[in-house]
């Protein structure tokens, strides 16, 4: 059963449906597109998936960089521009899902939109630029976990385990298809499920103190000895990418309520998980698989043996090893690695892969199975420019680096071509009487460009300046294009106030702050 309602006295947008189990709301007066998830669990219990539900909530949010600026819709996060006075469209029901839009300065447009789907909501933000230029666009969904009544819940990263620190991934290290969150790590009764979309795989996971990181709007330094038990949070990166008038990028990522890594059912020592170290499991013949299995022991500590095996589409054994798990603590995760070196002529083709766990005397207690792929096409570039056996393919590296040397020669060539000058900013007070003056005096014109100027809260200001607009302790005038040798003038005026904080200028490729 589908429940829609728009109640703008609570300015929540919502939708809840029984028979899928979830329940979405989203903000539609201020932080417009913040949101908050349940789920039906057991007796028909609706159980928070993120903080404050069944309320709209400031701290889960989306950030959008459009070349070096970042827009975000939570007031609370910094250095940002808040994207509240660009809404396009305000929340509205579409079918089964909720969907809003903003129209940002760079003439970029930004849809969200939340889908029921089967016990969760697939989140998709789709960014299209209207302009007439490329622009350089990423995309940071903030996710404030709360499962039940749990606001610290460990998180779950299969292939690294159970997480009560903080803890980034990428590159390599980010080889997961789906993370996973908790009330509890013993017998958890709510548990929610985040899936990372295929097409639109993120560049970087972080699990975070969201106490710390919800003032962060684009990047966060985590500390590893920091805990997330106390407030934990999911922040999801998309890196930069161009995209050029007309084109769209889309990013897609889902939130469920999900089940527990090991249920009840399977005793409390068991496989949570194979993990290859390659998130779509296809690998290029001749290569290195690591495939880790994590082992889960709940309320008591155990250790036993682990088993893996690897059979291609025949049934012939390719691979078996053996290894001891080591002590398990109470309520903890271990990822115990295994290696397996890929054939080197092979066509695409499947391996499944059983892990099996052992007790210390002998007795198997789980089993788990997944599969793996080669696949030559995936390396035919690579194979292009054979390799000897034992040494390094130094065509393949030196090829690369001149392009790379020489990409950057004609940036430095070209830079100092058509950027000679500076860009320069004064500030100024006679009295009450203050001027912000930026002066471009390089060869070309700037782009994206933004004066902010920091006043005392609560100063009494006057301001002369047409299209500035003020933001708590903010002056902010978009002026867009300023063309070679052209000025700036932000003047107003102010009360009671001697000294002032100095000024910024910022624009596509660099900022200058006023002495």
């Amino acid at each position: 059963m589908l429940s829609k309602s728009i109640t703008s006295e609570h300015c929540e947008v919502e939708l809840k449906d029984v028979s899928r189990g979830v329940h979405i709301t989203v903000e539609n007066c201020r932080n417009i597109g913040t949101f908050s998830i349940g789920g039906l669990y057991d007796e028909n219990k609706w159980e928070r998936l993120t903080y404050l539900y069944p309320k709209p909530w400031e701290g889960t949010f989306l950030s959008i960089k459009v070349n070096d600026i970042v827009y975000t819709n939570s007031i609370d996060s910094r250095n940002k521009i808040f994207m509240d006075p660009y809404i396009d469209k305000k929340p509205e029901i579409e079918d089964d899902g909720i969907s809003l839009s903003w129209k940002l300065p760079e003439e970029i447009f930004v849809k969200q939109t939340f889908e029921l789907i089967d016990r969760g909501v697939r989140i998709k933000t789709e960014i299209t630029n209207h302009g007439n230029r490329g622009v350089d666009v990423g995309v940071r969904l903030h996710l404030d976990t709360m499962l039940g009544e749990n606001d610290g819940a460990p998180i779950y990263i299969p292939g690294d385990g159970l997480k009560s620190n903080e803890a980034d991934y990428h590159g390599t290290d980010l080889n997961f298809r789906y993370w996973k969150a908790y009330n509890m790590v013993d017998n958890p009764s709510v548990i929610s499920t985040g899936i990372l979309d295929e097409q639109s795989y993120p560049d970087g996971v972080i699990v975070a103190y969201w106490k710390n990181s919800m003032y962060s709007s684009w990047e966060y330094e985590i500390d590893p000895s920091r805990s997330i038990l106390g407030d934990s949070a999911v922040i999801l990166y998309y890196n930069s990418k161009r995209i050029e008038p007309g084109e769209t990028r889309t990013i897609i990522t889902s939130y469920l309520n999900g089940e527990p890594i090991l249920p009840v059912s399977r005793g409390y020592f068991g496989i949570a998980e194979i993990a290859p170290d390659k998130p779509d499991a296809i690998y290029c013949p001749n290569s290195l698989a690591v495939l880790r299995v994590d082992v889960i022991s709940r309320k008591l500590g155990n250790e036993g043996y682990l088993n893996l095996e690897i059979k291609d589409e025949d049934g012939n054994m390719v691979y078996t090893n053996k290894e001891h798990t080591g002590p398990i603590g109470a309520d903890s995760v271990k990822s115990i690695p295994f290696s397996w070196k890929t054939p080197r002529n092979i066509s695409p083709t499947s391996f499944d892969v059983l892990a099996m766990l052992y007790d210390m005397n002998g007795k198997e207690v789980d089993r788990k199975k997944t599969q793996i792929v080669v696949d030559h096409n995936r390396c035919m570039a690579l194979e292009k420019v054979p390799l000897e056996e034992g040494g390094l393919n130094w065509m393949l590296i030196m090829i690369p680096l001149l392009l790379f040397l020489f990409a950057i020669f004609i940036f430095i060539i070209t830079q100092r071509y058509s950027q000679l000058g500076n860009v320069e900013i004064e500030k100024e007070k006679d009295g009450e009487n203050v001027k912000v003056i930026v002066w471009n005096k390089t060869k070309r014109e700037i782009k994206n460009c933004v004066i902010v100027d920091r006043i005392p809260e609560g100063a009494e200001v006057d301001v002369l300046t047409a299209g500035v607009e003020r933001r708590d302790t903010e002056l902010i005038w978009r002026i867009g294009i300023l063309k070679s040798d052209d000025k700036a003038i932000l003047e107003y005026r102010i009360k009671d106030v001697e000294f002032l904080p100095p000024a910024l200028v910022r624009w596509e490729s660099g900022e200058v702050v006023s002495k």
